[in-house]
């Protein structure tokens, strides 16, 4: 009787060793499929990326050459460029945030939109200092670095240029508060995130106050929408908490 349970037990000691490099292979493989797949998703972007860009240089190249080579704000023309991609970047990065923050995150795969609304608030952060410091380089405005960086430094529009300074900053606390989360704590790192409100408001108004291209219908369009979205998500999230309450 001892000798059968004694065999029984080595019978499956020895099932579970050779089990156990077959999972580890599988794991392996699954992996490594998952990383192929990733390359390949990421070469695949990419080329169409490129082959986009080809495109518009092909079809548009010429009239953007005669553009920068007829006028000397090159610079501005940049700038005003790196400002609406971070708008763009940073109203996207508040609507994912919301959306995680409401009912309307079930809808959706959480680990995903949480890792959309971190790093679409760090590639804001960097075209929004893009934005600034292109404008070092224009002869025309001629700024010195303190004034790209410090509030009410600028001659003209000080108080639109300075709140889009603000915001600035204020993004870049909110961007860079993911890495220090686990030091400061979830409650902690809730109330500095709520600085990403007042930032999109700053911004917000920036855009109105100081930016040329909000003049144009189809950004003017955009601006309004956008703010409106960003409006009714905060509204429906504070109805939302006070009938938790």
């Amino acid at each position: 009787m001892h000798t059968d349970i004694s065999t029984d037990s080595h019978t499956d000691s020895n099932t579970q060793h050779l089990l156990e490099p077959n999972s580890r292979a599988t794991t392996l493989t699954a992996k490594l499929t998952k990383a192929i797949a990733q390359a390949l998703g990421t070469v695949l972007i990419l080329s169409i990326a490129v082959g986009i860009g080809s495109y518009a240089l092909l079809m548009w190249g010429e009239t953007v050459s005669q553009l920068l080579t007829a006028t000397d704000k090159h610079f501005w023309y940049l700038s005003r460029a790196g400002g609406v991609i971070a708008y763009t970047l940073f109203w996207l990065a508040v609507v994912f945030g919301l959306l995680l923050s409401t009912r309307l995150g079930k809808h959706f795969n959480a680990a995903r939109v949480f890792a959309l609304h971190q790093y679409l608030s760090l590639i804001a952060v960097g075209f929004a200092a893009f934005h600034a410091s292109v404008l070092l380089a224009d002869n025309y405005l001629n700024l010195s670095i303190l004034q790209i960086l410090l509030p009410f430094g600028f001659q003209t529009d000080r108080v639109g240029v300075a709140l889009g300074q603000l915001g600035f900053w204020l993004l870049l606390i909110c961007a860079f508060s993911f890495y220090i989360k686990k030091y400061i704590g979830q409650s902690a790192w809730r109330w500095l995130h709520f600085l990403t409100f007042m930032a999109y408001m700053f911004i917000s108004i920036h855009v109105f106050m100081v930016g040329s291209d909000s003049r144009a219908l189809p950004l003017l369009l955009f601006y309004a929408g956008s703010q409106t979205l960003v409006f009714l998500l905060m509204t429906y999230r504070l109805v939302a908490l006070k009938q938790a309450k």
